[in-house]
């Protein structure tokens, strides 16, 4: 059983992917193995996904850059909505904008008042082009009228290594990715780049207070198989995954990052999609993003 994540080893969605891969494992006596699949922003990941056969023995973990793909690239080697079947939506999760400690900025109003100070000169690190992350920051861009750049990785705790000494001053990632550097002091926030303010940063602003013109979109989680999957092995998947989600270890780490569990039936998890696609979409027109 294979257990696509199209994020590199070693971060926190990894950890996640391999708790639950765990449960799984223990639960149909099957070894379930995370194959890590970074770059192409989560284009390679999806790419083989989409290749795999119509099993149910081949699954993703689908992030929210799946949706934002769909309107950021002009040409995609899948077609998001058709190519795939959705086991289940696991969660929602909140977006960060971070800084390091010693970048002269605490606040999203101080940011936009630096960055129109120095137009062109401020970077900011992300997992990749057409990641959540990407796309929230370019939003951030386009409503405040400033002039930032963008610098991406082949996954968030691979740009955490250039912000985290300095090489880069900011990093928009997502809180689950972020939590072991905001409890080190190794990164301070700036705000929190979703609709509604984290749980776990209560005293923490989102974007949309400072800046009434930013919108965001939902960040997700889902897990997603070929489209064409028998419906009594997709119903089988959906039971099994929702049982491994209450497991001790699985709930701990999806409260650790404050990540709203979801935990849908398919036809759900596939509506929810559709939808994310069209919202990301007017984000991705609104902020001028693209990528080839």
């Amino acid at each position: 059983m294979r257990y696509i994540l199209p994020l590199p080893a070693g971060g926190e969605t990894d950890v996640f992917a391999r708790v639950l891969a765990k449960q799984l494992t223990e639960g149909w006596g099957q070894q379930v193995v995370v194959e890590n699949r970074p770059g192409g922003g989560t284009i390679i990941a999806t790419e083989a996904a989409a290749k795999a056969p119509p099993d149910g023995y081949t699954v993703m973990q689908a992030i929210t850059s799946f949706a934002v793909n769909a309107t950021l690239y002009s040409r995609l080697p899948y077609d998001t909505l058709k190519d795939f079947s959705c086991a289940t939506h696991i969660g929602n999760l909140y977006g960060v904008l971070l800084a390091h400690p010693a970048f002269p900025v605490n606040s999203v109003a101080e940011l936009i008042k630096l960055a129109k100070a120095r137009p062109g000169e401020i970077a900011y690190a992300t997992g990749g082009t057409g990641t959540f992350n990407h796309i929230a920051a370019e939003a951030i861009r386009a409503a405040a009228g400033i002039d930032i750049v963008h610098v991406p990785y082949k996954g968030s705790s691979l740009a955490a290594l250039d912000v985290v000494p300095g090489r880069v001053p900011l990093l928009a990632t997502v809180l689950v990715e972020a939590i072991p550097f905001i409890q080190g002091r190794k990164l301070k926030v700036i705000a929190t780049t979703s609709p509604k303010r984290a749980p776990s940063l209560p005293d923490v602003p989102t974007v949309g207070e400072t800046l009434p013109a930013y919108r965001a979109g939902t960040g997700f989680w889902a897990l997603v198989t070929r489209a064409g999957t028998p419906p009594t092995v997709l119903s089988k998947l959906n039971t099994d995954v929702l049982k491994a989600m209450q497991a001790g270890e699985v709930r701990k780490r999806l409260a650790m990052a404050d990540i709203d569990p979801v935990a849908s039936a398919p036809e759900e998890c596939d509506a929810f999609l559709r939808e994310q696609v069209s919202v990301w979409g007017a984000i991705v027109r609104v902020s001028g993003a693209r990528a080839e």
